[in-house]
């Protein structure tokens, strides 16, 4: 099993850090809530985090980098540098833990940083100042549930969709999404 310390200090800091700067690349991608939007985006990328290290099994990678993050908040403000252009920091952390973890473990992470950002996106309503998305849906909301109406199909579709995604947000996880299984692609072309 793989640990942090078969890591280099500059690779254990991309690492971990990456967990905060995709929440945070997902927060800045839309701020139109304002200081509200952002402490309830910041309070659900803690909230995710401790989430992961509660559930990972013990002694795993993943339940290492989540305590790691959490512990380094210190770190937090630094690490908001540059996360607008956080695809590049997503494809070499990939590549770097492909290096020197095995693949399930690699999965593992990336799906990690995947919740956080979609933690991130659905912290605040964006369509609506009201967190209750039975009263505040807004209209991709409403469309959807109309569309469920007509197509039974289409209704475990609307209930896993989160109606106060924005467009922006949602381009952001698709970028961050896209960065982060490069690497892994990439791995599949080549064999």
């Amino acid at each position: 099993m793989t640990t942090l310390s078969s890591f280099t200090p500059e690779e254990t800091e991309l690492i971990v850090s990456l967990p905060y700067r995709v929440g945070m690349n997902v927060s800045f991608s839309e701020d139109e809530g304002g200081e509200l939007d952002d402490s309830l985006e910041l309070k659900a990328l803690e909230t995710k985090l401790r989430e992961v290290l509660q559930k990972a099994p013990e002694a795993s990678l993943i339940k290492e980098i989540a305590a790691t993050t959490l512990e380094s908040k210190d770190k937090w403000e630094v690490w908001s540098q540059g996360v607008l252009n956080v695809e590049p920091l997503c494809e070499k952390a990939v590549v770097t833990l492909k290096a020197k973890a095995d693949i399930d473990e690699v999965k593992s992470y990336i799906k990690m940083c995947l919740d956080v950002a979609g933690s991130v996106a659905k912290a605040y309503g964006e369509f609506g100042d009201d967190n209750d998305l039975e009263e505040s849906k807004g209209i991709i909301g409403k469309i959807m549930e109309e569309i469920s109406k007509i197509m039974p199909g289409a209704k475990k579709q609307v209930e896993n969709h989160s109606m106060n995604i924005s467009a922006s947000e949602d381009s952001a996880i698709e970028r961050i999404r896209e960065a982060l299984r490069k690497p892994l692609d990439q791995s599949r072309d080549q064999a």
